[in-house]
């Protein structure tokens, strides 16, 4: 159960906790250490009071408060992004760097970001992914029907060089000779 502690800032032995029963929002007052007083607010007047101590704090402070980021700044479908991070649990790496659109957002998944390369299929580069972390791309205007194919970062051709190339004993040159013609480099 979630509880909420106001400490009195002058005596250590005077608080307030709040918590609720699921039906009230509950105040436990407490004085010298002891328990003195247990109001019971509904939900509309537990909010009431909350706002009612906002305007109070912002009276005494001016309203100083931490700056939370604004919901323009979070991605949003169609956006243009560049992958921070894609999926941490599959095929990772390989679509960090990609720049794509934004073709939905689901914020209960760890990969909530959809994002969209070109026209191919899922798990292709020029296709569509979902990624746990993107950031918005340069200010251009754009579309899912038009979203930006790029090519994928070096460490993403060596990613799949490595995934595709498995358990098998290879060395490094091997792996790197497998991305390049990844890249389409001495194709």
């Amino acid at each position: 159960m979630t509880r909420h502690i106001a400490q009195c800032k002058h005596d250590e032995e005077q608080r307030i906790e709040a918590h609720h029963n699921g039906t009230s929002v509950i105040f436990d007052g407490y004085s010298a250490g002891d328990f003195v007083t247990q109001p019971f607010l509904s939900p509309a007047d537990a909010r009431t009071f909350a706002r009612g101590i906002l305007a109070l704090a912002d009276e005494v402070d001016g309203g100083e408060v931490e700056a939370e980021p604004s919901e323009d700044s979070r991605p949003k479908v169609g956006d243009r992004v560049i992958v921070v991070e894609d999926d941490p649990d599959d095929r990772t790496g390989e679509f960090v760097g990609l720049v794509g659109t934004v073709v939905s957002v689901n914020g209960g998944f760890s990969t909530p970001f959809k994002v969209k390369f070109g026209d191919g299929h899922h798990g292709q580069a020029h296709g569509y992914w979902w990624c746990r972390a993107v950031e918005k791309a340069a200010d251009e205007p754009a579309s899912p029907t038009t979203a930006t194919i790029t090519t994928p970062t070096r460490e993403a051709y060596l990613h799949q060089a490595a995934e595709l190339l498995g358990d098998n004993l290879y060395s490094a040159h091997d792996l790197i000779r497998l991305a390049d013609y990844l890249a389409g480099e001495n194709a």
